[in-house]
């Protein structure tokens, strides 16, 4: 279990409490919450007492989204802000889809609002002609993680409670068992599972 929890809960503990900065009552929106990385923050932010909407394409999994948490679920789309009835009000956004989404996301925000671009399940085409002058709200904060900043000068590994995550996972306030083990022969199936998209969270392989 624990091979499944460093990487994924450091980059949602960074991003959640360094880069978003939540606190206790805020409304938080997680685009891709049914991913390993978002399942971890779903966690994460309500164990952290924050109000959850989390996002997926797939309606089936709805269910799963809110046994971890989520206050509700809503349909990932390109025009999410459109539709939530939030939009304008909600404090931040955790957008994992990426490029595709991160305008809409926010277009979402309050004033004073932050989201996180920390993902790129909807694929790595670059935003086309983006103009923040035109595109963007007035008085609201765009930000970016990506884990491979972990260990330089200014994101040491010690600043994340890995302990406290663990004891957290161990008392199962976190859900942090993985989807499947693989043994280090069936690697070749552990790629055909993760690029078919069943892999409905964290995959370790093992090497027995």
């Amino acid at each position: 279990m624990l091979a499944a929890v460093p990487e994924t809960y450091a980059t949602a503990w960074t991003c959640l409490f360094r880069n978003l900065e939540i606190v206790p009552g805020q409304l938080l929106v997680i685009r891709g919450g049914t991913s390993s990385f978002g399942q971890a923050a779903i966690g994460l932010a309500v164990n952290a007492g924050a109000r959850v909407i989390a996002t997926t394409r797939d309606p089936e999994r709805f269910g799963m989204l809110t046994a971890l948490g989520a206050q509700r679920a809503e349909r990932e789309e390109p025009h999410l802000s459109v539709r939530i009835a939030e939009a304008k009000r909600v404090d931040a956004v955790l957008d994992l889809v990426g490029n595709s989404t991160i305008l809409d996301s926010l277009a979402m925000l309050r004033r004073g609002g932050r989201a996180c671009l920390a993902g790129w399940l909807g694929g790595l085409d670059p935003i086309a002609d983006f103009n923040p002058l035109l595109q963007m709200a007035s008085g609201v904060y765009l930000t970016f993680f990506g884990s491979f900043v972990f260990g330089t000068p200014g994101f040491p590994l010690s600043d994340v409670p890995l302990q406290e995550i663990a004891e957290q996972v161990a008392a199962g306030r976190l859900k942090a068992e993985p989807s499947r083990v693989f043994g280090f022969e069936e690697v070749r199936e552990a790629h055909r599972v993760m690029e078919a998209n069943q892999a409905k969270g964290k995959m370790v392989v093992v090497n027995a």
